[in-house]
């Protein structure tokens, strides 16, 4: 095989990964995260275990399928709800800080964000959520966009350093095959 042919391969090789491969799994990876999230109906109580530390947001799923039935309602939600998120073991209140500037649309399911608590260890708590008049779900977990952000900008910067790698390869092995070929063609002309 001649010199360069060997890199070129390598560097096409590399540019497909970069170009296409990573970018897809990093897409397939986000598409089928697995995310702990709890829905519940309100008003109600619910009790949930917090296996990991982190900041948890209570999230009003105001587009949602729910134990087989469709909920639509509005965005924002009614006066005079009162939330309580207390420590199940002993009790204890939680304070929470009001937090509506996060979002999210996955399908035809849409949330947006109520409030917020960061826990500093594994616990078990129970939300209790009073009054509120209608029927609606809400969802408790951790929010992915951090995760999600970070997955993909770091993909995007690994995927393209392999692109870029793999279009380097690329030419440095035409410039190996095209020195090859004339250092050939003058071995071939002092030949004769």
């Amino acid at each position: 095989m001649k010199a360069g042919i060997k890199t070129i391969i390598t560097g096409v090789g590399f540019f497909v990964l970069g170009a296409f491969i990573i970018p897809l799994a990093i897409l397939l990876t986000l598409f089928f995260s697995d995310t702990k999230e709890v829905q519940f109906r309100i008003p109600g109580n619910t009790d949930i275990v917090i296996e990991e530390a982190g900041r948890y947001y209570l999230w009003n799923d105001y587009q949602t399928v729910f134990e087989g039935k469709s909920y639509n309602r509005s965005k924002t939600i009614p006066d005079g709800i009162e939330i309580k998120i207390r420590n199940k073991e002993n009790n204890k209140l939680y304070d929470f800080i009001s937090d509506s500037s996060i979002s999210s649309s996955t399908g035809s399911s849409s949330k947006n964000s109520i409030v917020y608590i960061d826990f500093q260890s594994p616990v078990n708590i129970t939300i209790e959520i009073v009054d509120g008049g209608e029927e609606r779900i809400f969802s408790f977990s951790q929010s992915d966009f951090l995760k999600m952000f970070g997955l993909f900008v770091g993909g995007w910067c690994f995927s393209m350093f392999i692109g870029i790698s793999g279009i380097g390869l690329t030419i440095y092995g035409v410039i190996k095959l095209i020195k090859s070929n004339k250092k050939s063609s003058q071995a071939t002309s002092l030949s004769v």
